[in-house]
């Protein structure tokens, strides 16, 4: 909803303290988005696919050249003339990572950001995250990975089947739970610890 994909069936989107909706020009530069999807355009290369989005955003001549810098740090300078559709899953979130970035959001929404990519680049992307944050780029990440989320996030939201369970800063979970991870934290929320007992009479014969 908040990037279009969806309309909203009830609420409201509030934007720096207004009300806004999400079909706006204002709302599309403001927001750097990756998808879940390996969706991109097949039949271009990633050179022209980041050409494509510099022209939808309009870019100035300094932002675009940004995007031979992100292909570099992403090892990408490689495979940047070859077709999209020829790029692994991994290639594909970092072509995608780099579009979402060219036109400088003040906001970024990452889902699954890190599926696909090898350690070395998961590594340097949540350096790359630590620093966005740093310059007051507000992320939001939709993951299932919550070893990952203790490590980068501020704050975090327990979902499960489209409800709030559990919300507070990574320390404040940890402490209420009495979990040694966020991962064992969400597993108590849901109430799930006899899952451990059947787990044991499951592998008791094993």
């Amino acid at each position: 909803m908040l990037v279009g994909l969806f309309p909203p069936t009830a609420g409201s989107i509030v934007l720096d303290g207004e009300e806004t909706q999400s079909e706006t020009p204002q709302m599309k530069h403001v927001f750097g988005f990756v998808p879940d999807s390996q969706e991109v355009i097949p039949h271009l290369t990633g050179w022209e696919y980041l050409q494509f989005i510099q022209r939808i955003y309009g870019l100035s001549a300094e932002q675009w050249s940004l995007a031979n810098e992100y292909l570099a740090l992403l090892h990408m300078e490689a495979k940047a003339q070859d077709l999209l559709e020829t790029y692994s899953h991994g290639q594909r979130k970092k072509v995608q990572l780099i579009a979402a970035l060219q036109h400088q959001p003040e906001l970024l929404l990452l889902d699954e950001p890190f599926s696909g990519l090898d350690p070395e680049m998961i590594a340097l992307v949540k350096r790359l995250l630590r620093k966005l944050r740093e310059r007051g780029v507000g992320i939001l990440i939709s993951t299932h990975d919550l070893l990952m989320v203790g490590e980068l996030c501020d704050h975090v939201i327990f979902l499960n089947q489209g409800g709030v369970v559990a919300t507070g800063e990574p320390e404040q979970l940890l402490t209420c739970y009495g979990a040694a991870n966020l991962e064992e934290a969400f597993l108590k929320a849901l109430g799930l610890e006899e899952q451990e007992e059947a787990l044991e009479r499951v592998l008791a014969d094993f």
